[in-house]
């Protein structure tokens, strides 16, 4: 099978054999007529120049005499050069071919007395070496100089006579050597064009890739860094203003309790005051740079649960941890504040009239907490713990992040979640995919946290 592929460069184009060796094409321009799509323009002029040069000396009576009787056939050589000549033309379309069709009319040529013959063996040679195979071109370079070896020997032993062999030797040599040397030369640089435009389009084409990629990791990147801006800003707004809803609504469901109410404002304002501080920390870290600080820590809770409670919410929230459990990684104890904090802002939206009940235990190497609360059906049969889910997605994340594990459900009316986090924080994802593996199917209750 011949396997072939095309380089195009311009209106040029290299076309490789299964040899691997160009034989050099044309692609022709559009709208020329069919018939000089065969042809070349530095084709033609040589073939013109030979049939003027033949024809002047020819009419100078500088041919040579026929041999063997062949005299007969002398007028016929305008016909037989032109066939030669026509193949030079069409080299292009079969160099094979062509070559034989010039070899064959440069030796008839001989043969009448033309010396038009050795225009057309010289472009046999030439055709041959530039634009054949690897092999073709090899055997063809090789064998027209042991040809011409063998040609200048071999009339020594006929003739005896050493000028006679030389001369022989100096004409085979212009005739046969010189051609393919002359297109090996050529052939090598375009061997050597092809090859530098062939890295060229290699290493724009890596260019174009390694761009393509960068492309992609910074979209990867910006994705990454809109998610984590989301989960930020989501956590203060709904954190502060879920605490300023409550507070208020409790001063304007008792507006004769003027304790009550001075309470619920000062709450109000600190919250506000709270939040906005957050949302400047946040521009910062959008200018600057700047690393947030961890959200806040265990010890922070009970506030945290008294500001939801004290607006009459039904909260239980117990913490087993015992004193030697200390939970010195600081994102541990932020991942679990903004956990329950996200738990009362869900529970105070979705549940109010409800009861939600936490806990906070420490399980082998890892910390658990869990909560639950009841979740009314509608009249239409839906249920009210409904929402976005930007909430719980969140605590996924983060809870993924630090190598814990997260999950949710909803069974005979009770939402229950369970976060668990490593004591000393860090695990890789992988091991908290393993955990989640393996707590599949079991009650949230009952699952294990990272080892």
């Amino acid at each position: 099978m011949n396997n072939r592929a095309r380089i195009v460069l311009g209106k040029y184009a290299l076309t490789y054999d299964d040899e691997g060796v160009p034989a050099d094409t044309y692609t022709p321009a559009k709208g020329r007529p069919r018939l000089f799509h065969l042809m070349r323009y530095e084709d033609l002029g040589p073939a013109l120049v030979y049939v003027g040069i033949t024809w002047l000396l020819h009419a100078l009576s500088m041919s040579n005499d026929a041999l063997w009787g062949f005299s007969i056939f002398g007028g016929w050589w305008p016909v037989v050069l032109g066939v030669g000549c026509l193949a030079i033309i069409l080299r292009r379309w079969h160099a094979p071919t062509c070559a034989a069709v010039m070899a064959f009319t440069g030796i008839v040529l001989l043969l009448i007395g033309s010396t038009g013959g050795f225009f057309l063996i010289f472009e046999c040679i030439f055709t041959l070496v530039l634009l054949g195979g690897q092999r073709t071109s090899k055997l063809t370079e090789h064998g027209a100089l042991v040809l011409t070896l063998l040609l200048a020997v071999g009339m020594y032993f006929v003739t005896g006579s050493a000028g006679i062999s030389v001369t022989l030797g100096l004409a085979a040599t212009l005739t046969l050597v010189m051609p393919a040397q002359w297109a090996a030369n050529v052939r090598h640089a375009r061997e050597l064009a092809s090859s530098e435009a062939k890295t060229a389009a290699a290493v724009t084409e890596a260019a174009a890739a390694r761009a393509a990629a960068q492309d992609a990791e910074h979209e990867r990147l910006m994705t990454l860094e809109r998610s984590v801006m989301a989960r930020e800003v989501h956590d203060v707004l709904s954190a502060r203003l879920s605490a300023i809803a409550l507070q208020s609504g409790a001063a304007l469901n008792a507006p004769q309790n003027t304790a009550l109410n001075d309470r619920a404002m000062e709450q109000i304002r600190a919250q506000s005051v709270q939040g906005i501080e957050e949302l400047r920390t946040m521009i910062r870290l959008l200018h600057d740079g700047v690393p947030l600080e961890p959200a806040g820590t265990l010890a922070d809770v009970p506030a945290l649960i008294q500001t939801y409670s004290g607006t009459g919410l039904n909260i239980t929230y117990n913490n087993h941890l015992a004193p030697r459990d200390v939970i010195a990684h600081a994102l541990v104890q932020a991942t679990l504040y903004l956990s329950i904090n996200e738990v009362l802002i869900n529970f105070s939206k979705h549940a109010p009239d409800g009861e939600l009940t936490m806990e906070l235990a420490r399980l082998d190497d890892s910390v658990h907490f869990t909560a639950s609360n009841t979740v009314k059906d509608t009249h239409d049969g839906s249920r009210t713990m409904q929402g976005t889910g930007t909430g719980l997605r969140s605590m996924r994340a983060r809870a993924t992040e630090m190598g814990g594990f997260f999950d949710s459900a909803t069974e005979n009316n009770r939402f229950t979640l369970c976060v668990q986090l490593p004591i000393q924080g860090g695990l890789s994802t992988d091991a908290s995919d393993s955990v989640a593996e393996n707590n599949k199917g079991l009650p949230l209750a009952r699952r294990k946290a990272p080892q």
